[in-house]
């Protein structure tokens, strides 16, 4: 009788980053199990994989030159900052921008990784105690998961949320930003659910 897919998924994801999910989860209430079904649904565990969202793109350039005051937290003078390469508010500003300001708004527009973080966290989430500073951190596996971590955890403290049960409220965020909005794929948070149960690691 062969393994099904999801058993197998799940397998893989426990021999690839299951020491790296353990280290992620470190001192939170996340459930290893949990954030290794997130890597399930959201790449499969391919640490390369990312999703370009176009809309998210189209509103970060009506921030940027000042058609929309902000995106969510992010301001144009954030963006600003960011294409430019810079961390901080400069004293004084350069005279032109980068030649490569679209790759790096691009950046933004795209999620990346093993639980595909949108690249705008960069700076949306910047205020939060421990986040990573550049996409290149979101590409990586163990930022990512670390990241992912953090992400969770503000979800839970801003929808009153319990971080080792409430699992299908936090996938909910996850994938439509609160506990009660519909997710894009109808069987999102199903699939999750099975393949938790199916993980080899601590519960």
């Amino acid at each position: 009788m062969t393994d099904s897919p999801d058993v197998l998924l799940m397998q893989k994801i426990y021999a690839q980053w299951g020491t790296l999910i353990s280290t992620a989860v470190e001192g939170t209430l996340i459930p290893e199990k949990f954030l290794a079904a997130l890597v399930a649904n959201e790449s499969g565990g391919d640490p390369a994989a990312n999703r370009f969202e176009p809309a998210v793109l189209t509103k970060l350039w009506a921030v940027l030159v000042g058609r929309l005051p902000n995106y969510g937290a992010i301001t144009g003078a954030d963006l600003r900052n960011f294409v430019r390469g810079f961390t901080a508010t400069p004293v004084t500003a350069p005279a032109l921008i980068p030649g490569n300001v679209f790759e790096r708004l691009d950046e933004l527009a795209h999620s990346w990784g093993l639980t595909q973080i949108m690249g705008y966290h960069v700076l949306e989430c910047a205020n939060i105690p421990g986040w990573y500073r550049t996409v290149d951190d979101l590409r990586a596996p163990a930022p990512n998961l670390r990241s992912a971590t953090l992400l969770l955890t503000q979800f839970a403290n801003r929808f009153t949320l319990d971080l080792s049960s409430d699992f299908s409220a936090l996938l909910h965020c996850w994938n439509a930003g609160s506990p009660l909005a519909p997710t894009f794929d109808p069987a999102y948070v199903p699939n999750a659910l099975r393949r938790m149960d199916l993980y080899g690691g601590r519960a």
